[in-house]
């Protein structure tokens, strides 16, 4: 696999109160008629609560930005529930007569930092603001995930939708500092908004090096699902890692084949997260957080050889 970095497309402007920090988990989707890229992504306040907003990107030329954020399109949930704290862009599909958001849903804890939740909104037409489908998760605590899981990507698939999402697993010191330690887990569903988990930790990290896995991004390339994902080491932040899989639970990680690293200096010089791929007339983007889990924005590189 071959990779080239484009460089940065948008860091926070603050020139508003709701965008001042932040543009967390680019979420791509194509809209060939306005020949563009929409990008969906979360954006947070002063006080560091996230709401969804978009830009739109040239077509082939995601540098190119079309249309800066104007509106909040996912607010903050209701006070007391799953995403009180924070709704943020996840995965997005194209569904019959509507679209559906998946989203991350941030609540704000005492004992641990957050708790983190898989929410769906839905929107008729694609320049309205979104519906939550409902005040809870989608999926819920279970006796083999009684802690967090979110970040979920949707793939609908022959009629049956597929989700990969991060699920926690036990919360952990790392240098001194709490994190959750959490692997990527499979789930299926016939309509999209009810699930039934599949496997919990198809994909899981090194325990020797790392502690957490997560947001995945899977396409179905070449005869074979691909995964793109979050890697968090024990010694350094942030990396992308890859995995392949022939049937979407069992997968093998190659993230050797990935050549893409942080940079020298900049936006992305001390981590790289949050990837999500798309491919359009021929050519295939990777959308990427940079320093600091998004704080200075996204950018892209694009896959020569893949």
């Amino acid at each position: 696999m071959k990779i080239e970095k484009r460089g940065i497309i948008y860091t926070p402007d603050t020139l508003e109160w709701w965008k001042m920090f932040y543009a967390m988990m680019p979420t791509p989707i194509y809209l060939p008629k306005k020949k563009c890229i929409r990008i969906f992504f979360g954006i947070t306040d002063v006080e560091r609560f996230g709401r969804t907003t978009f830009i739109d990107v040239d077509e082939l030329n995601p540098s190119k930005v079309l249309s800066e954020p104007k509106t909040i399109l996912l607010d903050l949930g209701e006070i007391g529930t799953f995403d009180d704290s924070g709704a943020i862009p996840s995965s997005i599909i194209f569904d019959d007569h509507n679209i559906k958001l998946y989203y991350v849903g941030f609540q704000r804890a005492v004992k641990v930092p957050y708790m983190l939740f898989s929410g769906l909104a839905t929107a008729n037409q694609i320049d309205n603001n979104f519906i939550r489908y409902s005040k809870s998760p989608i999926v819920e605590r279970m006796l083999e995930s009684p802690y967090s899981n979110s970040a979920p990507f949707v793939l609908k698939d022959k009629g049956l939708y597929k989700m990969w999402f991060w699920e926690g697993e036990q919360w952990v010191l790392v240098n001194g500092k709490q994190f959750i330690q959490a692997v990527i887990s499979y789930a299926e569903s016939l309509d999209g908004i009810i699930w039934d988990v599949k496997k919990h930790g198809c994909l899981k990290p090194s325990i020797e090096t790392e502690f957490s896995v997560g947001r995945p991004w899977v396409i179905y390339h070449q005869d074979k699902y691909s995964m793109f994902y979050s890697v968090r080491y024990i010694d350094k932040l942030y990396r992308i890692g890859y995995a392949e899989s022939q049937n979407g639970i069992d997968w093998i990680r190659k993230d050797e084949d990935i050549n893409l690293d942080v940079s020298d200096k900049g936006w992305d010089s001390e981590m790289i997260c949050y990837p999500a791929v798309i491919t359009i007339l021929g050519k295939t983007f990777l959308f990427y957080n940079g320093n600091n889990n998004g704080e200075t924005g996204f950018g892209y590189a694009e896959i020569i050889d893949f």
